[in-house]
């Protein structure tokens, strides 16, 4: 971890995070090659979401392990962003972040769809703790 931020002046050189969605048609906009659309089958959907600088996993069904997981890439090696931030805490997030969550709490996508995305709800952070989640508020640009 020390020789990936002492290499590149304090920078973390994330892989792109692709993520599948079996609900929607992808764009095919996301500069990902066409040929790796539906790269993890027709069953999972195609690729239609670029996540960045992600610790959180894809809640998927049927997902890979990493599946939305953001990886550091330092030469030939190369670990989750997740573990990054576990390992060195506020040396990465700030001080503020990590005592109040403990964790890298955001991440941002590109959505790349044909069509809109269906009516959906996320709960906030009162209604997710009921059934033992966390809330998530979006935005969009």
């Amino acid at each position: 971890m020390d020789a990936a931020l002492e290499s590149t002046g304090g920078l973390l050189r994330l892989v792109p995070a692709w993520v599948p969605r079996s609900f929607l048609q992808p764009g095919l906009r996301l500069k990902l090659h066409p040929d790796d659309t539906y790269a993890y089958g027709l069953n999972r959907g195609g690729i239609d979401e670029r996540w960045f600088g992600s610790t959180t996993e894809a809640a998927n069904e049927g997902r890979v392990p990493d599946e939305g997981l953001s990886y550091v890439v330092h030469g030939r090696n190369r670990f989750t962003l997740r573990d990054a931030v576990a390992e060195c805490g506020a040396d990465i997030i700030g001080k503020r972040i990590w005592s109040k969550y403990g964790k890298w709490p955001v991440y941002s996508k590109f959505f790349d769809n044909m069509g809109p995305i269906p009516h959906h709800m996320h709960q906030n952070a009162k209604q997710a703790k009921l059934v033992k989640q966390e809330g998530k508020p979006e935005s969009y640009y």
